[in-house]
């Protein structure tokens, strides 16, 4: 079987047509585009018509160069800068005065204090060098002169306690001799050597009886160091009675203590009974010498009545010799 050729579909008979409507006539191909038309002008009735195109006209061979032209003044006021100008200075910065003297008031909290007037001095230095040059800083300064301050009144204010503590360790301490008749020499003290303030240990020999002449007064709690001579030899002290203590001294020796009055009262009274009316140096006291509270614990209970006299005597007040020197009644 054969392929038909492809084309326009074969109507047979007439092509159809719509109802009531003519026939199509059958197509011819392109026509040939028909002369065009004139075109009327556009310009209006009344009016020239304008006039036909003309191409634009060339330049001329050269145009005349315009006249060189000055720049323009600058305004007034701009310019070179006046002669002897110089740019402003840099800004400046943090004043090394300000940051040690901080630095040393605050170092004063591991050094004791000791750095605080340093770091006072430099933080009062610092706010005046700063006020001159502008300097940053200003609070730096302030803090250290303030931390400054409060820590040298503080180390000021502990500097004199410390020195007032030490005077009064070293004030006159009481001690186990008295005087009589003179109560404010203090060679003939027994305790006078020492500024304790509370008693030292120590044992009061237990070998001295009434009569017994020393070579010296003593000046230690225990009498040691007073050896016992002969009394028709010279010596500066005699013992004269060996009491009963009826209680214990104190040992603190910076508070006022009954029992060593009570004591160097009973002394006094045996020496004015004993001497009388016997001449006796200017410089002659009684003395007491009482036994350790820790004795007194232990059951010990005497103490030492003794006279003694500058310059040194001869003989006994109890074996009624006694002899000194310059004499004063009694």
């Amino acid at each position: 079987m054969s392929t038909p050729e492809p084309g326009p579909p074969a109507w047979p008979g007439a092509a159809p047509s719509a109802a009531g409507h003519a026939a199509l006539p059958p197509y011819a191909g392109p026509a040939t585009p028909a002369t065009t038309a004139a075109v009327p002008s556009p310009v209006a009735a009344g009016h020239a018509p304008l006039p036909p195109y003309a191409p634009p006209v060339a330049p001329a061979a050269a145009w005349p160069s315009p006249p060189p032209v000055a720049p323009p003044a600058p305004p007034a006021g701009w310019g070179a800068p006046p002669p002897g100008w110089r740019p402003p200075p840099p800004a400046p910065g943090t004043d090394g005065l300000a940051v040690a003297a901080f630095v040393l008031a605050l170092a004063s909290f591991a050094t004791s204090l000791l750095t605080a007037p340093v770091g006072l001095g430099l933080g009062i230095a610092a706010q005046r060098r700063i006020g001159r040059s502008g300097a940053q800083g200003r609070g730096l300064a302030i803090a250290a002169t303030w931390i400054g301050g409060v820590l040298t009144t503080a180390l000021v204010v502990g500097l004199g306690v410390v020195v007032a503590l030490g005077v009064a360790a070293t004030g006159p301490a009481a001690s186990s001799a008295g005087s009589w008749p003179a109560p404010d020499d203090a060679d003939g003290a027994a305790g006078a050597a020492g500024q304790e303030t509370t008693l030292p240990w120590f044992e009061l020999a237990d070998d001295l009886v009434p009569g017994d002449c020393l070579a010296t007064a003593p000046e230690t709690y225990d009498m040691s160091d007073a050896g016992v001579v002969d009394c028709a030899a010279g010596h500066a002290t005699e013992v004269l009675e060996r009491l009963t203590m009826s209680t214990p001294v104190r040992a603190d020796v910076t508070e006022p203590d009954a029992a060593y009055t009570e004591l160097l009262d009973r002394c006094v009274a045996v020496a004015e009974r004993l001497v009388g009316p016997t001449a006796l140096p200017a410089e002659s006291w009684a003395d007491v010498y009482f036994v350790h509270p820790d004795q007194w614990a232990a059951g010990d209970r005497w103490a030492y009545c003794v006279l003694s006299t500058e310059p040194a005597a001869t003989g006994s007040v109890l074996a009624g010799t006694f002899a000194a020197g310059a004499a004063a009644e009694v």
